[in-house]
This record gives C-alpha cells, sequence and structure tokens, in this order.
C-alpha cells in the first residue's frame, strides 16, 4: 500500500467521540504500528474512546513524545458536503474527508515518516507516541490519564497536535495554546405568560441579554474585574516571527478582519456567546413571554490567565435571578521561543520549505498542552509538522487539504527528528 492507501483507509474509519464511535479507529492504529514493528497499547481509561501508546526505542540518549488525537468532529450538516465525509476523495490535487486536516492526517504523516526512518536505519531518537480518542470532546479525563501513565510518557521533547501552513501560507509553528472557561447561563420562571403581561411580569430572556451586554463592550473588552490584569503581553522577539496574510485569513473566514488580526488572535483574551436560546421559535408569530432563556458562553484566555480565577470573578457579578453551570476549564499555557524544541523545528521548517516559518506564541485555540507541561514536568513542548492550511475546513464541512502539504509534512518530521538528534 502507498502512504496515501494507509491514510485513506485510517480517514473511512468513523470516529466521532461526539457519538462514542472511536474504538474501531483505536484498533486500526494499534494493529497499524504493531504490524510496522512498533510496539502499541490500547489503553482502556475512564473516556469513552480509549487511548493508543506506542513506542520506538532506539536506545538513544533523548526522547521525542508525539501527541494527536484520533477523533474528529460530527460531519453534520452532511447536506454541505459534496462526498461522503467518510469516502476519503482525491480531487485537483486535494483530499476530501472528515479529519483529514484535524488530526487524522498530521497523526498518519507524522508516524509514516518516523516509519520511514526507522526503516532506513536513520532514527537515532526514541520515539513514543500517544493517541487520544476524546480530544474534540474537551479531553474530559486528560489530567487523570496522564498522573496515572506519566512515568510511559517520560520525554525530552512533545511535539503537540500538528500545526501546518500558516496564514501567509509559510509553515507554522505553535508554542502554547489559548486556556478556556466555558459556561452555561440560565434564567427562568415557573411557566410561560401571555405577553399582555409584559408591563408587571419578569421576562427571562431581557435579564439574560442585560446580563451579557453587561459582559462585554462594543469594541469587544471584557468588563470581568481584573479580566486583563494577568494578561502576559508579547514581547519583539516573539512578535518578530508573528505574521499573516490579511487576504488568506479574510478568504478563509468569508468576512473582513482588522489590522494587526495576528496579535489580536494571539494576545487577546476574548468572552463570545456560542450558543443562545429562549423563547418561540417556530414558524409564525406567537405572543408569550418565555419561561426560560439560556446562554453559552466561551472565554479565551491567554497567559497567565487562571479560569478558577475568571470564574470566581463572574460569580460575583451574576445576579441573583440568574443560574451559572461550568461545563469546562483549561489553563493557557506558552513555551518559550528559545526552547530547544522551539529552535529545532523553525530549523527545520526552514530546511523542509525553503522559507522562514509563521512562530506563534499561543494558539488561537485551546487544548490541554498546560496539563502535559506541568504533569510531565516537561516545558519543551511546541506544534508544527501538521498537513493543514487556514482553507482546509477543520470542523466544518468538505474538510480538506493539498495532497502536496501531506508529503511536505513527512519531510518536515523527517526534518525535525534529525534536527533533535544532533
Amino acid at each position: 500500500m502507498t502512504f496515501l492507501d494507509e491514510l485513506f483507509e485510517f480517514l473511512k474509519v468513523d470516529t466521532t467521540s461526539a457519538k462514542g464511535k472511536g474504538e474501531e479507529g483505536a484498533k486500526f492504529l494499534v494493529d497499524f504500528m504493531k504490524e510496522r514493528g512498533i510496539e502499541a497499547e490500547l489503553i482502556r481509561h475512564k473516556a469513552v474512546n480509549p487511548y493508543v501508546l506506542g513506542e520506538i526505542n532506539v536506545k538513544a540518549k533523548k526522547t521525542l513524545l508525539i501527541y494527536n488525537h484520533y477523533d474528529v468532529q460530527p460531519a453534520e450538516p452532511l447536506e454541505k458536503w459534496n462526498t461522503d465525509p467518510f469516502k476519503p476523495v482525491e480531487k485537483d490535487g486535494k483530499i476530501y474527508a472528515r479529519g483529514v486536516a484535524d488530526d487524522k492526517g498530521t497523526l498518519m504523516a507524522r508516524l509514516q515518516a518516523v516509519l520511514q526512518l526507522l526503516k532506513e536505519g536513520k532514527l537515532k531518537v526514541n520515539v513514543k507516541f500517544v493517541y487520544e480518542g476524546v480530544e474534540e470532546i474537551g479531553s474530559p479525563f486528560i489530567e487523570d490519564f496522564l498522573q496515572d501513565y506519566k512515568e510511559r510518557l517520560k520525554a525530552d521533547y512533545v511535539l503537540w497536535e500538528g500545526a501546518g501552513r500558516g496564514a501567509d501560507n509559510s509553515p507554522e509553528i505553535v508554542l502554547g495554546v489559548k486556556g478556556l472557561l466555558y459556561v452555561e447561563i440560565r434564567a427562568r420562571m415557573e411557566k410561560d405568560l401571555h405577553s399582555m403581561y409584559a408591563p408587571i411580569a419578569r421576562n427571562p430572556a431581557w435579564e439574560l441579554i442585560y446580563f451579557l451586554t453587561s459582559l462585554r463592550s462594543e469594541d469587544g473588552k471584557v468588563r470581568i474585574k481584573g479580566f486583563y490584569d494577568k494578561v502576559k503581553r508579547l514581547n519583539e522577539e516573539e512578535v518578530k516571527y508573528l505574521r499573516g496574510s490579511k487576504e488568506e485569513v479574510e478568504k478563509a473566514l468569508g468576512q473582513r478582519v482588522p489590522e494587526g488580526f495576528m496579535r489580536k488572535l494571539v494576545e487577546e483574551p476574548t468572552c463570545n456567546v456560542a450558543g443562545i436560546y429562549a423563547g418561540y421559535t417556530g414558524e409564525g408569530s406567537k405572543t408569550v413571554i418565555p419561561s426560560y432563556a439560556f446562554a453559552k458562553l466561551d472565554f479565551r484566555l491567554v497567559p497567565d490567565q487562571d479560569p478558577e480565577e475568571v470564574l470566581e470573578e463572574l460569580k460575583k457579578i451574576l445576579p441573583s435571578n440568574l443560574e451559572l453551570k461550568v461545563w469546562g476549564k483549561v489553563r493557557p499555557y506558552r513555551t518559550s521561543i528559545n526552547s530547544e524544541i522551539a529552535r529545532a523545528l523553525i530549523s527545520s521548517a526552514k530546511e523542509a520549505y525553503g522559507i522562514d516559518p509563521i512562530v506563534m506564541p499561543n494558539s488561537p485555540g485551546t487544548g490541554p498542552m498546560e496539563a502535559f507541561a506541568r504533569i510531565l514536568n516537561n516545558n519543551q513542548i511546541a506544534d508544527g509538522v501538521g498537513v493543514e492550511y487556514y482553507g482546509s475546513n477543520i470542523h466544518s464541512f468538505n474538510e480538506h487539504i493539498y495532497k502536496d502539504d501531506y508529503f511536505k509534512a513527512m519531510e518536515w518530521m523527517k526534518k525535525l527528528v534529525m534536527e533533535l538528534q544532533r
């Protein structure tokens, strides 16, 4: 089988963790690795889907731990796809399938590159693999898993999930992640009322709206006390590598973006309304005061903000007529741009692509990187060697990558390993 044949077989397996699927994908990986001489094991922990651990021990002095996830987001709405999301298709130099960009493509490209080095007798660094099956539903048990298996996951370096081409099509390196506080705010009363009672009755929808508008100004500034006090601003070295094509980002997002957008993406914490519901939403009219309203909010946090501290301040300003439920908390994290792993990624990217990479001090998104650093006592963690680009439609319909980027990621992976083993 060719490299792409192997990738396609993996992409055919539905690993949508939100639907409880993934077991088959974990077994696929264990079998794939064992058949090629890698020690591999399926670990049934507390999560819906098992973790997969693998190891190649060449008795080297240094060890690289590679983290990826094999689960994917739901493919719906299916009618928006031009092809079946679980029947990969190659067309016009692109590969279409759910998970090809996030994160199955990167997982396989890295794995195949390491196997190629092993086969050629050029692998001079030990490599460990940890694959998660519930990343797309928030990695709910990752800290427990890391505590239970930290001895087996010891390494000198950690290569994170996988950043591919950045906002100007250069290779992208990401040295951290934003944190997250995800909450739901609810307003309720005993029953729906006729809207003629509006002059004298409570309205949970208005109560929710008033609170939401108090949290954020029109220019995006969050109004929670002390929210910006611990924000760690970027230094000159970090800003130097931060660049992106405004045109490409606007094309990917389908809307205009402000000047200085790259720095804002990395450095600015946010308060976002992720979902909102109240009252009658059916066809036609219904004059009613709704008895129930809720909004889901996500706060993206940057180093050195603490989601626990933000939550406590949020509780202080929450009116007594509103309820709060916490859905998730993740701490932000950032690796030094002068770390060994960062310098190795920068050097190997230049060698593989022939151009300077973009280096983002942290991703605009969130992941359990801080837990890895803290529990494994390892601050040599960075992201790169990915297959996707800004237009890959990650988490959306018609997810895809360029075929050439798949093989370029394999080349980058080999260059990185060679750099780390010097």
